[in-house]
């Protein structure tokens, strides 16, 4: 559970003594990144996956439709040669394949094979388990999900 708000201040205001507190929060995510991908260093070279292309397979949610391979790169945050080469590598290890799609031929979609679902599984599982954010609370999780979505759904610049 969170601490006491006044509680919280203090031990803020103490951490981030010399630097703006804004510092200490995106320090802070970055931090949890880089922890959250080294608990799961040994299934990414389990699975022979490059974090690129642990990231793609992430993106890849079978339950919803395949994204065309440009709206992928919006979400890696990459430019679309890179969508092209990691579909490559992703085609080279039997874990997706391309295909046209049918209401616009120029548009190709990228879709999980059944062993890129198994790897992608495998990946899911051992993030959400693994990382930092697992040990919170339900209700802290939901929380951070609230602040986070705020951060993330804000208009810049202010």
């Amino acid at each position: 559970m969170l601490e006491n708000p006044s509680t919280l201040s203090v031990v803020v205001d103490d951490l981030t003594a010399g630097e703006p507190l804004i510092y200490a929060l995106v320090d802070l995510v970055l931090g949890l990144s880089d922890r959250t991908h080294a608990l799961i260093a040994d299934v990414l070279r389990e699975l022979d996956l490059s974090q690129p292309l642990a990231d793609a397979l992430w993106q890849l949610d079978p339950q919803v439709p395949a994204p065309p391979m440009r709206e992928l790169a919006d979400k890696l945050r990459c430019d679309p040669s890179t969508v092209t080469f990691l579909a490559d590598r992703l085609e080279e290890k039997n874990l997706a394949f391309r295909q046209v799609d049918p209401s616009n031929r120029r548009v190709k979609t990228l879709h999980l094979t059944p062993a890129g679902k198994d790897a992608r599984d495998t990946l899911v599982t051992a993030i959400t388990t693994r990382t930092p954010m697992a040990h919170l609370t339900p209700s802290d999780q939901r929380h951070l999900h609230h602040l986070l979505s705020l951060a993330v759904g804000a208009k810049w610049p202010r």
